[in-house]
């Protein structure tokens, strides 16, 4: 099989007791495998039995209880389990987080998310563009169902869109305004089954003339403050593990005016450190986009890579106008790695978001006026 992954996959290493949000304090529903909960229920022990005891069962599945927190993280924020019995007997997902893995037969992906601190501190000090490698690995090919004619296609596109997110001869919003204009075009050729329609996009989009037209070409018809508005709306009304993010959507909705007015004074400012919203694009973009593989919606993933850098953007701006300068490196990665624990790590909230794109209430007009 082969292993296709960022340069910060083999970079990343879990901070442990170091982390100041530790995510075994989350609250989160944590799935323990099968073969890791017939080795708990094996336990003679009293860890054994606390460990079988908070364990639950829901639409055959079983998770472990985590009302506060992991019940068996001690008190140096270390995994009783783990110091216990070893790594290898700790659920797949504790041990894997944040790293997530795609398979498509013998092609594998690899990543690790924005939801853990470390992954955001990582990027923050990674100026340069994200490399890709692949590596031959020794696994099995894998069964789940895509579309393999389709798949070299969607593949070869993402790596185009990813090619130009990172391409710094242009603004970083406007990068992601190319993408914006060529996602229902993709979309109309994947649903028409068209191949030879999705080669000659990846042949415009390879084009830099063709790039530099979309951008001459394109326009705002919205205000920007009203539409942040109704993004923020939108955000507020999402579900939030705790109420510190939604109060940041809160201050957008009521500072929306300001926040337009000051976005040229914050690109000005942040400038040098632009690559961050590079990095959070292609991090969507490149996680996401090539699941269309398997269900054929390429608009509503490339939307909502563009909402989420947009939006975390927008956060950026609105630091500037509630304390008066940029964020700090700390406090950058800080809102990036809550928009990714609250919104992108909860499957009902990034339900609600694609809902929000498929319904038009997050539109192309709207998406355009941000970007230029």
């Amino acid at each position: 099989m082969r292993l296709y992954c960022p340069d910060i996959f083999e970079q990343f290493r879990c901070t442990g007791s170091d982390c100041s949000d530790n995510c075994c304090k989350t609250g989160w529903d944590i799935e323990i495998d099968d073969k890791t909960l017939e080795f708990y229920r094996s336990l003679d022990s009293g860890l054994g039995r606390r460990l079988v005891s908070n364990i639950y069962e829901e639409d055959g599945c079983h998770y472990m209880g985590q009302d506060g927190g992991c019940p068996f993280m001690n008190e140096k924020g270390l995994c009783s389990v783990q110091l216990e019995y070893g790594e290898e007997h700790i659920s797949e997902i504790c041990r894997e987080h944040p790293r997530f893995y795609e398979w498509f037969g013998n092609y594998k992906e690899a990543g690790v998310g924005l939801s853990c601190e470390e992954v955001c501190r990582l990027l923050a000090y990674h100026p340069k563009p994200v490399i890709f490698t692949e590596r031959e690995i020794d696994e099995e090919e894998d069964s789940l169902g895509y579309n393999k004619e389709l798949f070299p296609y969607i593949k070869k596109l993402r790596d185009i869109f990813i090619s130009i997110l990172q391409n710094r001869g242009y603004s970083v919003l406007h990068r992601s305004g190319i993408l914006l204009y060529a996602a229902q075009d993709v979309q109309d050729a994947v649903d028409n089954g068209d191949v030879g329609r999705l080669k000659h996009i990846c042949g415009l989009l390879s084009v830099e003339g063709f790039l530099m037209e979309i951008i001459n070409e394109a326009g705002s018809s919205e205000d920007k403050a009203s539409v942040y508005k109704k993004l923020a709306e939108f955000f507020i009304g999402l579900d939030y593990i705790n109420t510190g993010l939604r109060d940041k959507f809160q201050e957008i909705h009521d500072s929306a005016e300001d926040i337009a007015a000051k976005e040229k004074l914050f690109d000005k400012l942040y400038g040098e450190s632009c690559f961050e919203l590079e990095h959070i694009a292609v991090y969507f973009i490149y996680r996401y986009l090539l699941k269309a593989a398997r269900d054929s919606d390429v608009t509503v993933r490339v939307y909502a890579a563009i909402t989420a850098a947009a939006v975390i953007r927008l956060l950026f701006v609105n630091e500037l106008v509630r304390i008066g300068r940029i964020p700090s490196k700390e406090e950058r990665w800080g809102l990036i790695k809550d928009f990714s624990k609250e919104i992108e790590y909860s499957p009902d909230n990034m339900d609600r978001l694609y809902d929000e794109i498929l319904s038009d209430r997050i539109d192309f007009k709207a998406l355009e006026s941000i970007l230029f």
